[in-house]
């Protein structure tokens, strides 16, 4: 493989971080990442990895690089998991550590992202930061738009992305932009030295070769180079951007990799009078800015460049886009049939060729290949090609291009379809066609792409032809049907007709855009409601007290600073320990099978592992649940009940060797069944657990129904099987100490892990320390999953006596951890004519996976009824056994669900009588003194106050009535609005939560530990917050330490929503007890004495100046303290021919009580509600139903709400002067709730629906499954494409 080589060539690249120079020769891997390096080398640990797939953003860092072509240094952002250490050569890297720090100076991004309480959880902030950094070097001054347009990489679980848009934004032109001289001289990459900056990332035109592991990574710097290197019949990956690995993870083996960074022939842009020739190694981002300024400096041939430059913008995210390259992502498309190349689509459109280098082929020169032709060409193999570049030629004014992508999310999403179109007129007027035009459809089938015989038939045809665009239709329409749709079984796929009609209604807007003339009835079904999005806005309203402060006051949270600067330390950023080692799970393949032999022999030979260990090997209990929970294995034992279930743990020197041998260990299985994975599934098999609850029996439901003026019955089906998606995975330490182990672990209850940990080692409790100081965001998902880590890490530190870490990635987490639960309901409901409920019938099924652990069944009664009185109720629940994962709390866990249940039989009430659903809900809304279906009584509850208030402050009659008028006068697009109320009871008697409150006696400074975990919501400030404000210090003077089970013991879950305002219970009773003890000191006091004056005193007396207060439960009268009474009002519009939807304006007011930090619980609310967005319209667990292996592991297939989903008018008030009468200084919780509100986003989609279909001549109530999918929205619209018309 080294006959390419030279004598010349060196061995040695260099690169900057941070200013600081880098030299790397053979020292790593060569498939060490950029990420790699700067984490586990450099240290610096701000720059956070989770996905490993470039599409969550955690990752990114800004670089710079010399451009050839232009001669200029380019600025960038990139997803450091994905770049190569060793593509690094010539770059200079900035993280967020080169930015600035909290005890130094913060750059004005770090500081603004904080101030707006934009960091919650704080994972996912410095990737936030970098993006925007690079942002500004690009472009100093950008608007409002193109600032919320770069966040496409990025994703935030946390605050639902307002406050860090308005952060952002502020960086704006038109707001409070740095000044340009500012920003290139705040944070020079180089320290200030330009010349030294200059060498660093000037073009590098060496060639560099390095060889290790048997493997060679060449740079050649000239295109002969790179031929002879390939001629060597050797299986090279060509290196650009390394984004595919992303997608296909499992590529290769390869005998090298090539760098093709250095190559100028594959840099090249030229242009003439009839073509322009592109090099392959031109960037996404660079390939947009080269169509931009074509089109712009030569608009008669080039100006079809300006759209398809727009239309880039779709293709991955940013930090993919400038690293990626065009002619990568026609290698992808060649090796996987299956990939929706948006790229080959767009320039199939501009009538591409590509030049491609076939090693093989005796000419040895390049040949011309049309896209189609290298598509199908057979002796191209895998690997051992190279595309030199494209050819696109000049078009004038009487070629008409287009390109439309509809995918399941609105950005960083693949297509379901890809359709471009090139027709060419007479002339710029005439819509008379000249020779056969190309319409393009990927993504119908594996081999559908031109649909040849529609071609055909437009072939000369004149398209202002209504004749002729009907036939058209037709055959199109057969063509499709033909294509192989049909014959797609993959679940990740649309179904067929939805393909279908997706694809005949892109054409559909393709000709109408084409034509002049359109009545407005139709032309509006042209635009992509997508692409009607503009910049987001906001308001938010909440009251604060002075008298009060800093209780009520809005302030950031305590460590906000250091999340936005990445200084914050999470569990996987800790100092590596001596003699430290990693873990990898072994997982099942299949999901209901008996295990017959486990071979760990290959395994144990990789050099590196250290052990590995079994069932067998489990010194004390198999079960990884507490009591009162089930019994739950930490291995599979015997058989396994679900695919992704841990069999074992490999041990290495290193991750990266765990997780290799770990794919190494051969499993034999016996009895292999078809998995029970749906509700449907087991009531076939007849596969339940026992009943967690008796049936709620409320008054005589039966005889209710049967005297009703009017019944209805029907069924939904809830199967958004959402996961959590924090943004920090599950990881865990477990290090052996002298008198025990000693666990650091991203938990939300301590407690649970230490008695797991107690079991499954069978040591005393009293052995396992386990303390948390922040975790990445945990939405209920790392309450009792982290025991499965805690444990399996402890059996291997037990035996190895060393410090064992596993690091679930996201891949790893979604498959090991369950899910949301899905729902199957059935009811039957009487009522009168007005609406009023007079019974209701319901059978509940969900599934929490294997086992009921998950489930929280056992406590929907409180909460289903939500706002609205009905007498007589009969509910049966029904828990379903399946081959899934143990479904895990997320964020209102079963809850939401029955909220979600009971709004839409109010729905289906509303619509059997025609009524506005609003009245409806209204005449059954819950008075003061009524109870609840469980017994809880409703003192306190204004529902219709908030609600009068809400449509008043929303002019929600005024807009229906506009809402009305736009969708009579537009066939294609329509809208809806909805109001939501919402009652959400919370109780405070749930469990332990103590606080220890310390003062010191050289300065009275205070310190405090609480039980609750800062995930997030802002626990720590709250409780910093209340104890300053009790002890009347300064905020600066109380800092809040680490929670562990040795100040912290026996405390129950962080969850509920209520954990804040317990553990502010507690601090304050602790400080009560305080001054109580201080109170005879300061009596002694002289006048005008200092709070530090008077703790030297009561410490020069023996005052003990420390004191910890455990709130206790049962100390309330009734289960449920106090209820939460919100409403919100959703708008909606919605393309009927596709299912996309665009978010116009949400309005939520909210009783927050009197807020203890209005800033900390608007975010709160905020990220709930766009959490509940991305439940009811995204997210979806898909599962194959042969193996049952989760297909959707990550970031490619499954999709959470991104920046540009949430409403782009998005409002949020807090009910005044309404403190709760029995809260922790009148609070109530934000945690939890508002995700309820989201049910408002379905309910407008449900109603711009109705209007679809009213329109089409039905009327009524239909069933709409969740997730409200664009699949499902257009399909429940009733568009058929034998009404598309011309005029």
């Amino acid at each position: 493989m080294s006959s390419g080589t030279k004598n010349n060539e060196k061995r040695e690249i260099s690169f900057y971080v941070n200013g600081k120079l880098q030299k790397i020769k053979d020292e790593y891997p060569l498939y060490t990442s950029l990420g790699s390096y700067i984490r586990n080398v450099l240290k610096l640990t701000g720059t956070k990895v989770y996905c490993h797939e470039g599409g969550c953003g955690c990752c990114v860092v800004h670089a710079t690089e010399f451009d050839s072509t232009t001669n200029q240094y380019k600025e960038l952002s990139v997803n450091s998991c994905l770049f190569p250490l060793y593509s690094c050569d010539g770059y200079s890297f900035t993280t967020v550590e080169g930015l600035g720090n909290k005890n130094t100076s913060l750059h004005p991004i770090q500081k603004r992202l904080a101030d707006t309480n934009g960091s919650q959880c704080g994972f996912c902030s410095p990737g936030f930061v970098m993006a925007m950094y690079s942002k500004l070097k690009q472009n100093t001054k950008p608007t409002k738009e193109e600032i919320e347009k770069s966040f496409d990489g990025n994703i935030c679980r946390c605050t639902g992305y307002r406050a860090i848009l308005d952060a952002m934004k502020s960086f704006a032109v038109d707001e409070d932009p740095i000044d340009i001289e500012d920003l290139k001289n705040l944070k020079c990459l180089n320290n200030g030295n330009k010349k030294e900056c200059s060498g660093a990332c000037s073009s590098h035109s060496e060639s560099f070769h390095v060889k290790r592991d048997n493997k060679d990574w060449y740079a050649p710097n000239s295109l002969e180079s790179l031929k002879q290197i390939m001629k060597t019949n050797a299986k090279f990956r060509f290196m650009c951007g390394n984004t595919s690995i992303g997608i296909y993870k499992r590529q290769g083996p390869f005998d090298g990799f090539i760098n093709l960074k250095n190559l100028r022939d594959l840099n090249k842009i030229e242009k003439d009078h009839k073509y322009l020739i592109i090099g392959s190694y031109t960037t996404l981002s660079k390939l947009q800015e080269i169509f931009r300024d074509i089109s712009s400096n030569d608009p008669e041939n080039f100006s079809h460049l300006s759209l398809m430059a727009n239309h880039i913008n779709r293709i991955g995210n940013i930090h993919v886009r400038n690293v990626a390259t065009w002619a990568g992502n026609l290698v992808i498309k060649k090796e996987h049939l299956d990939f929706p190349s948006d790229v080959l689509a767009i320039l199939e459109a501009c009538d591409a060729k590509i030049n491609v280098f076939n090693p093989l082929d005796e000419q040895q020169e390049s040949r011309l290949m049309s896209l189609s032709e290298f598509l199908g060409s057979k002796e191209l193999k895998t690997n051992q090609y190279l595309i030199e570049s494209m050819r696109l030629p000049t078009m004038n004014r009487n070629f008409k291009i287009n390109y439309f992508k509809v995918s399941p999310r609105s950005s960083n999403s693949h297509a379901y379809i890809n359709f471009a179109y090139r027709f060419q007129f007479e002339n710029a007027e005439s819509r008379k066609l000249v020779n056969k035009p190309l319409l393009i459809f990927s993504g119908v089938s594996e081999h559908f792409f031109n649909a040849f015989k529609t071609e055909e038939f437009l072939t000369n045809q004149d398209l202002s032809n209504e004749e002729v665009f009907k036939k058209s239709i037709e055959i199109l329409t057969n063509e499709l049907q033909l294509s192989g749709v049909f014959d797609i079984k993959d679940p990740l796929h649309p179904p067929a007709d939805y393909k279908i009609n997706l694809a005949i209604g892109l054409f559909y807007k393709s000709w109408l855009e084409l034509i002049p003339n359109v009545k407005q009835e139709i032309k509006s079904a042209i635009d992509n409601v997508i692409d009607l999005r503009t910049a987001s806005k906001s308001e938010q309203i909440f009251e604060t007290k002075s008298n009060l402060h800093p209780v009520t006051k809005p302030m950031p949270k305590i460590n906000a600073y250091s999340q936005t600067s990445g200084e914050t330390k999470y569990v996987d950023d800790l100092s590596i320990l001596s003699h430290q080692t990693h873990g990898a799970f072994i997982l099942s393949t299949v999901a209901r099978a008996k295990i017959e032999s486990i071979d760990i022999e290959a395994a144990l030979n990789v050099p590196g592992v250290v052990g590995i260990y079994l069932a067998k090997d489990i010194p004390g209990e198999n079960n990884v649940m507490p009591k009162p929970f089930g019994v739950e294995e930490l291995f599979a034992d015997k058989e396994v009940v679900y695919c992704g279930q841990p069999i074992g743990l490999v041990v290495a020197e290193s991750h990266e060797i765990a997780k290799k041998a770990s794919h190494m260990v051969k499993i034999s299985y016996a009895d292999i069944q078809k998995p029970i994975l749906t509700i449907h599934d087991a009531i076939r098999e007849n596969s339940f657990h026992p009943k967690p609850i008796g049936d709620l029996l409320k008054g005589d439901a039966a005889a209710a129904i049967e005297n009703s003026d009017h019944k209805i019955s029907g069924e939904l089906e809830i199967d958004s099987s959402q996961f959590n998606f924090y943004l920090e995975g599950i990881i865990g330490n477990v290090e052996p100490t002298e008198d025990g182990y000693k666990i650091e672990i991203t938990t939300q209850w301590i407690d649970s892990v230490q008695r797991s940990v107690s079991m499954v080692l069978g040591v005393p409790t009293g052995c396992i320390d386990v303390q948390v100081k922040q975790i990445g965001g945990g939405f209920g998902g790392k309450t009792t999953r982290p025991n499965i880590l805690a444990t399996a890490a402890a059996v291997a530190a037990h035996y190895l006596r060393r410090p064992v870490k596993i690091h679930l990635d996201l891949n790893d987490c979604m498959d090991i951890i369950g899910k949301r639960p899905p729902w199957y309901v059935k009811y039957n409901v009487g009522f009168d004519q007005s609406g009023k409920l007079n019974g209701i019938d319901y059978d509940w099924y969900s599934t929490p996976g294997f086992t009921p652990n998950g489930s929280l069944a056992f406590a929907l009664y409180n909460f289903f009824d939500s706002a609205y009185n009905c007498p007589n109720y009969n509910v049966r629940q029904h828990l379903a056994k399946t081959n899934k994962a143990a479904s895990t709390e997320v964020r209102s866990p079963d809850v939401f669900t029955s909220y979600t249940v009971t709004e839409n039989v109010i729905q289906h009430v509303a619509n059997y009588l025609n009524k506005d659903p609003i009245e409806v809900r209204e005449i059954n809304f819950f008075q003061k003194g009524d109870k609840t279906a469980s017994g809880h009584s409703l003192p306190y509850i204004e529902i219709d106050r908030i609600v009068n208030e809400l449509k008043e402050t929303s002019e929600y009659y005024k807009r229906k009535a506009e809402i009305e008028q736009f969708n009579s006068l537009n066939k294609f697009k329509k809208r809806g609005i909805s109001i939501i109320p919402m009652r959400y009871p919370l109780t405070y008697n749930l469990g332990y939560y103590n606080a220890l409150v310390s003062v010191k006696h050289h300065d009275g400074s205070v310190t405090v530990s609480h039980g609750g975990i800062e995930m997030g919501q802002g626990i720590h400030t709250k409780v910093a917050q209340c104890v300053a404000y009790e002890l009347g210090v300064p905020l600066e003077m109380v800092s809040v330490k680490i929670t562990n089970n040795l100040v912290n013991p026996n405390i129950l879950w962080t969850g509920g929503s209520v954990t804040s305002e317990l553990c502010c219970k507690s601090v304050l009773e602790a400080c009560k007890i305080l001054k109580e003890r201080l109170e005879p000191f300061r009596k002694e006091m002289p006048e005008n004495y200092t709070w530090s004056e008077l703790i030297a005193k009561a410490f020069s007396l023996n005052a003990d100046l420390s004191a910890m207060y455990l709130q206790r439960p049962g100390k309330f009268d009734e289960l449920m303290t106090y209820d939460i009474d919100a409403a919100a009002c959703t708008e909606v519009l919605i393309d009927t021919l596709t299912g996309e939807t665009q978010i116009l304006r949400t309005d939520i007011l909210y009783d927050c009580g009197q807020t203890t930090n209005g800033l900390i619980d608007v975010g709160q609310a905020e990220g709930g509600f766009v959490m509940g967005l991305g439940y009811m319209i995204l997210e979806k667990s898909i599962f194959d139903p042969d193996t049952g292996k989760l297909l959707n592991n990550g970031t490619w297939e499954y999709k959470p709400p991104m920046a540009r989903d949430i409403p782009m008018d998005f409002r949020m008030k807090f009910v005044e002067n309404k403190p709760n009468p029995v809260g922790v200084l009148g609070s109530k919780a934000t945690g939890e709730p508002p995700l309820i509100l989201s049910n408002s986003v379905l309910f407008a989609i449900r109603a711009a629906i109705e209007a679809s279909r009213k329109e089409r001549g039905v009327t009524g109530h239909f069933k709409l499954d969740l997730p409200a999918s664009i699949e499902k929205v257009q399909q429940a619209s009733l568009v058929n494409p034998s009404e598309f018309c011309l005029n």
